[in-house]
């Protein structure tokens, strides 16, 4: 996961933030993100007393902390993993795959 958010841009990072169950920000707290220009790759870094320093609040400074520390430890899951048949299809569509994995266009190896 963490190689996928060291490449978002500064309002990359608040929509995916913004979208986050269980971190309760505000609009004030997203303005901070994006008033400091925070990065994928400097979020993942950041600490609960540089936001603070910014003038974020204890609470969102050290929820987003601890966040920024669990995504530097999740993996993405490969679409082997998923348990049933439900969760693969809501994985594809996703990814704009709808329907069965036979869609999913074949890798033709270059000679």
């Amino acid at each position: 996961m963490a190689n996928k958010i060291k490449k978002y841009k500064t309002k990359e990072l608040v929509d995916f933030l913004y979208k986050e169950d269980g971190l309760e920000l505000e609009e004030e707290d997203l303005e901070i993100i994006r008033k400091q220009r925070v990065s994928g790759r400097d979020f993942l870094n950041i600490s609960k007393e540089e936001l603070q320093g910014v003038g974020m609040k204890l609470g969102p400074a050290k929820r987003l902390a601890d966040f920024a520390e669990e995504c530097k430890e999740k993996k993405l899951c490969s679409f082997s993993t998923y348990k049933t048949h439900k969760d693969l299809s809501e994985v594809l569509e996703k990814y704009g795959i709808f329907g069965d994995i036979t869609r999913i266009p074949q890798f033709i190896p270059h000679k």
